[in-house]
């Protein structure tokens, strides 16, 4: 069994101006939600995907602190390089349009002042 976390926690700021800002704490600085974003795509494609080999499973899971709000969805990788699984229509060979989505419908419940950890953990049977 084998299994690895890989996991992004930022506290949400505002600019002043109505955008939000996420000060990432590994970074220490804030950055543009679409740099955050980027962070999660890269962290995605550069550790996570590169991690995950065929039958391992996959939960990204999406939270804020107070009051506590989560969502999860878990995904497993086919012999044929595909995923499936929860939120999926069918089966992807690309999961990143889904996890934006997924970032998408979340981030409207996110203000500033929340902590937010975007976690992925792999689990491989």
């Amino acid at each position: 069994m084998f299994e690895a976390v890989f996991k992004i926690v930022a506290l949400v700021e505002s600019n002043g101006q109505g955008k939000r800002l996420f000060k990432v704490y590994e970074q220490g600085a804030s950055i543009k939600e679409s740099e955050f974003m980027l962070l999660m795509s890269n962290l995605y494609q550069q550790e996570v995907y590169r991690t995950l080999r065929a039958r391992d499973s996959l939960t990204i899971t999406m939270q804020l602190d107070v009051p506590p709000r989560e969502i999860s969805r878990t995904v497993s990788l086919r012999e044929d390089k595909k995923f499936e699984g929860d939120g999926l229509q069918q089966p992807t060979p690309d999961l990143l349009p889904a996890i934006s989505t997924m970032y998408e419908e979340f981030s409207q419940q996110v203000v500033p002042g929340d902590v937010f950890r975007i976690t992925f953990h792999v689990h491989r049977p």
